[in-house]
């Protein structure tokens, strides 16, 4: 990176100590990675805003997602294809000797002796040159079949693992994968090769707006700095590289900031000596310093000293947050004793004052929540189960056996919010691949949310806070739930009302005083979108046949019944041109008696 991005940085190397050499791990792309190159996308006219909610799915060509690319895509022999487990029996008693893996009973510790002894010495899916130059072991294997090398000797034995014991086995397995000279593979990102532009056009309109924001201090700005935190990850070490080299493409200075869980209970209780424990404990992952000992050793420093974390806080003009957990990333801004951190507090006053830029996809969108953050469940689960202000169940309940307090689809969420960012009610991602109306409409009634916003992937909703405006950019839409009321408060006899709108990309709506109603809504006159893929979701046809009847109700999941209403003469006039927005579509969910 040329000295000008060093000296616009000068602040980490002398006030932060940090070293030279350090910098250029985590600002700069590996020297090892494929050449980045700025991208210049054609970019669709938006106002000013302060966050952009994703709602994941965002494809991107890389490594580790060759399908998102054109077809004569070469990645460089650093390039990491895939996560990747030695499973022999050195490595298997080199796990079995964790203190994590204690709980396993004899039974099950010689079952996996069993498995790893079955195995070949070399993966028929393993190509010999790949462990000829270093790249892999020779007992290495994708997680995929790991997995069906266990289940030959035992159907049941993954099922019956908790989350700790399955997930610090896989982690004391993974392989550290790097040529015969040291290199550490990393997942490369090519995104002039994706095939769809998309994400591309969100990274690039988000760096647009930092820069933005950096020149409202400095006209003369030419690339702004942003941040990345990937808390959401179970293993937030693993996604790093792949952030920076995002928006480093994008024309960014980019920097990986170490904060998760772990660094956040050790800066509050002043035990950065316990890290690990941290990790494994709240973070969830084990043996990270093994395959990542430079942002290990990145984060016991800001552990040691977190006044580096709030000065580079203080100094960003982005900040992005990603996918995976929510209930992850907001451990990451939150004390043990669940109140604002020190790091949120900086971020709470400048995102107040203008002066910087929020984005993330899919948790990094659910967790900006002000109130009523949702973590978990699904359509079909909240007509079944219900609501439930709980923490929610592990994701491997749907899958295996688990002793949890609430059925594994049950939708569940938490009271206090999030991160505060979003005061306009309750955001929600994946949303029409997932089906997630049903559960987004009944959570907002059972949290007395006036209003939500379903996310579709590839897409997102850029907030201006002060204006309270909202806009669409992306691939599909967002789905916009107003006025949500519970008429009656009997479970059995229960009426909720509600008011949909569908916000195709370029179309743009406010959020009037009380919070309750969206006004001045705007639909795009878009041809024809692209048709959104979801194995369940019968919505669309549903505000279809509601348009050309008049009304339309449906019975679900012989619960509830579901009238639809278009409410003004605007309602359908997308719909029926064979658009997918629509604006002021009444929705009355009855619970039927049993």
């Amino acid at each position: 990176m040329k000295n000008r991005c060093l000296k616009n940085l000068s602040f980490l190397l002398n006030s932060l100590s940090i070293s030279y050499f350090t910098l250029l791990l985590f600002i700069a792309p590996s020297v090892q990675s494929a050449a980045a190159k700025t991208l210049s996308l054609s970019i669709p006219t938006h106002k000013p805003f302060d966050l952009m909610l994703v709602g994941g799915g965002m494809k991107t060509c890389s490594s580790q997602a060759p399908a998102n690319c054109q077809s004569e895509v070469k990645f460089s022999a650093d390039a990491k294809r895939e996560t990747r487990y030695v499973f022999n029996v050195s490595w298997l008693e080199r796990a079995l000797k964790h203190p994590r893996l204690q709980s396993l009973n004899e039974q099950q510790k010689a079952n996996l002796r069993q498995a790893a002894k079955a195995l070949p010495p070399v993966s028929n899916s393993l190509k010999n040159s790949d462990v000829e130059i270093g790249r892999l072991h020779s007992d290495s294997l994708t997680l995929a079949s790991l997995e069906q090398a266990i289940v030959k000797i035992d159907k049941q034995f993954l099922a019956h693992l908790s989350d700790q014991q399955y997930y610090t086995l896989l982690d004391l397995l993974e392989e550290k994968q790097m040529l015969a000279d040291g290199t550490l593979l990393q997942e490369q990102v090519l995104l002039d090769s994706t095939t769809n532009s998309h994400a591309a056009t969100l990274y690039q309109l988000f760096t647009q707006q930092a820069l933005a924001k950096r020149q409202q201090s400095n006209p003369n700005a030419k690339r702004p700095l942003i941040a990345v935190v990937t808390a959401s990850a179970r293993d937030p070490f693993e996604a790093a590289h792949y952030y920076v080299s995002v928006f480093e493409q994008m024309g960014a200075e980019v920097i990986w900031l170490p904060l998760d869980a772990a660094l956040q209970a050790g800066i509050a209780t002043r035990q950065c000596d316990q890290l690990e424990m941290f990790r494994q404990q709240i973070q969830g992952n084990t043996d990270r310093a093994r395959l990542y000992p430079k942002q290990v050793e990145l984060q016991k420093d800001f552990c040691a000293s977190p006044i580096k974390l709030y000065q580079l806080l203080n100094q960003i003009d982005g900040l992005f947050l990603n996918g995976g957990d929510q209930s992850l990333t907001l451990k990451a801004w939150i004390t043990p004793n669940e109140s604002p951190s020190e790091a949120l507090s900086i971020i709470k006053k400048r995102l107040s004052k203008q002066e910087i830029v929020i984005g993330g996809t899919s948790a990094g969108t659910a967790v900006m929540a002000d109130k009523n953050m949702i973590t978990g469940g699904t359509s079909v689960g909240v007509l079944s189960f219900g609501v439930f202000a709980t923490e929610a169940p592990s994701e491997r309940c749907e899958v295996a056996n688990c002793d949890a307090s609430v059925p594994a689809t049950a939708v569940t969420y938490r009271e206090q919010g999030g991160l505060g960012f979003f005061p306009f009610g309750i955001p929600d991602t994946h949303f029409s691949q997932r089906d997630r109306y049903l559960r987004l409409l009944l959570l907002s009634a059972n949290a007395d949310s006036k209003m939500a916003f379903g996310v579709d992937e590839n897409t997102a909703l850029l907030v201006d806070l002060s204006h309270r405006s909202l806009s669409v950019v992306g691939e599909h839409g967002v789905w916009g739930l107003a006025q949500v009321e519970r008429l009656k408060q009997s479970q059995a006899n229960s009426e909720i009302n509600a008011v949909s709108h569908y916000l195709t990309p370029g179309s743009y709506a406010e959020i009037d005083a009380t919070g309750e109603h969206l006004t001045h809504i705007r639909l795009a006159l878009t041809a024809k979108l692209t048709p959104i893929m979801s194995k369940q979701s019968d919505f669309f046809s549903w505000v279809s046949n509601a348009c050309r009847q008049g009304i339309y109700s449906i019975s679900l999941s012989d619960k509830y019944e579901l009238t639809i209403t278009p409410m003004a003469v605007l309602s359908c006039q997308g719909i029926l041109n064979q658009e997918r927005g629509y604006q002021s579509m009444g929705l009355t969910l009855k619970a039927l008696e049993q």
